[in-house]
């Protein structure tokens, strides 16, 4: 196959996607609507960088903790590389929500035997001193979490081989086709944008909107962050967790919030979710916000795709129209694809924590190389798991509902 790529989509996803490909000496052109990257739900100003640990180890802990280790190894290998990314390791204060969930934080750290340095359970008193407040619970320490500037990650993941990816920005993807071994991307007068033998859709929601990607259930959630101003060297100086986030000072600002509303297409910033946001913040360290009118507030809409189990869609895409939907339930090895279309999508709020691991795993599967996921986790973010018939896949997407 020719090592040619082309990646629709500029944010977390689709920058990841391109990086782990020029990494291996591909050729990529990349297509975003907007004029520079980063511009959708990954222009925030922060995010969070921490694992989600749970129980029973269920599949969405798994990769999250296997998406933050992987995070960090390729945080520090950009940073060492000399590339703009603006991140900081200030760890992150998960703090219980009432005492039944501190004593369930407990019996995690306990079962899941973690590292010290990576997580460890806190009482009232360390946390009020992690994170200079008077806090009202406990919870886990995760040391070496943080906040990542999620539109410098794109920038540098762009930057580190950009002899290898050229971009086209400002240029928007009507249609997609393949007449022969090549994927044409044309824009809406039909003219061919770019065309490779591999065609990688990272453009959110919009995936959706091609004829042979109609059946994929990915939907908006908008998501509204408020900006507090701060001082340089305020507390809290970690990211504390609580239903909701606060981070620390970032050139003067300090992000909380945020809202989670699905199906929600209002782009602009609402009062209302400033409220709320406000009494996530008071939830978290209780009086912070004292004095703090949500009319008097700045902050960011930003509309992350998801799916209908709350997991990432990577991967080749099915072919829905070679799919009988009155046979027999295939297993996902033998399901037909649509040769060279895949997807890297559907991240959620987990964009920062999983699209670094996204990105490998979509470079291993186009490549076909080793992949760095158990077989169970990849078969979980299959986006050919949708297709599958059968009650019990049908029971457990309509659970999640």
């Amino acid at each position: 196959m020719n090592a040619h790529a082309i990646v629709i989509g500029a944010g977390l996803a689709g920058s990841s996607a391109a990086e782990r490909l020029a990494a291996r000496g591909w050729k990529i052109d990349l297509i975003e609507r907007a004029h520079a990257p980063a511009q959708g739900a990954s222009g925030n100003v922060a995010g969070v960088l921490r694992p989600l640990p749970s129980l029973d180890d269920n599949r969405l802990a798994r990769l999250t903790r296997a998406g933050f280790e992987h995070a960090c190894r390729h945080f520090a290998a950009l940073t060492a590389a000399g590339q703009p990314l603006r991140w900081g390791q200030t760890g992150v204060l998960h703090l219980a929500r009432d005492e039944t969930h501190a004593a369930t934080q407990q019996r995690v750290v306990e079962i899941r035997k973690a590292a010290a340095d990576q997580l460890y359970f806190v009482d009232r008193q360390q946390a009020r001193k992690l994170a200079a407040w008077p806090v009202a619970s406990g919870g886990w320490w995760f040391p070496g979490g943080g906040w990542v500037d999620p539109g410098s990650l794109c920038r540098a993941n762009l930057a580190r081989y950009a002899t290898a990816i050229t971009t086209h920005y400002a240029a928007e993807v009507a249609q997609i086709d393949r007449p022969a071994d090549l994927w044409r991307a044309r824009n809406a007068a039909g003219d061919v944008i770019a065309a490779a033998p591999v065609l990688i859709l990272a453009n959110a929601t919009t995936a959706r909107h091609f004829a042979v990607t109609a059946h994929l259930p990915l939907r908006a959630a908008r998501g509204q962050v408020s900006h507090l101003a701060a001082a340089a060297g305020s507390v809290p100086d970690v990211v504390v967790c609580r239903l909701g986030y606060v981070t620390p000072a970032i050139d003067g600002l300090r992000c909380a919030g945020a809202t989670f509303s699905v199906d929600d297409g209002e782009a602009a910033l609402r009062e209302s979710d400033h409220a709320e946001n406000l009494a996530k913040l008071d939830f978290i360290l209780p009086g912070y916000g004292n004095g703090i009118q949500a009319r008097d507030l700045a902050g960011r809409v930003g509309f992350r795709p998801l799916s209908p189990d709350r997991l990432p869609m990577i991967g080749a895409i099915g072919d829905a129209a070679a799919i009988d939907p009155d046979a027999p339930s295939q297993a996902l090895a033998e399901m037909p694809r649509l040769p060279g279309l895949y997807l890297i999508n559907g991240f959620g709020a987990r964009g920062i924590v999983w699209s670094a691991l996204a990105g490998e795993l979509l470079a291993c599967l186009v490549t076909a190389a080793p992949l760095p996921l158990p077989d169970d986790l990849v078969d979980a973010v299959d986006p050919g798991r949708f297709l599958l018939r059968g009650r019990s896949r049908r029971q457990r997407v309509d659970k999640v509902r």
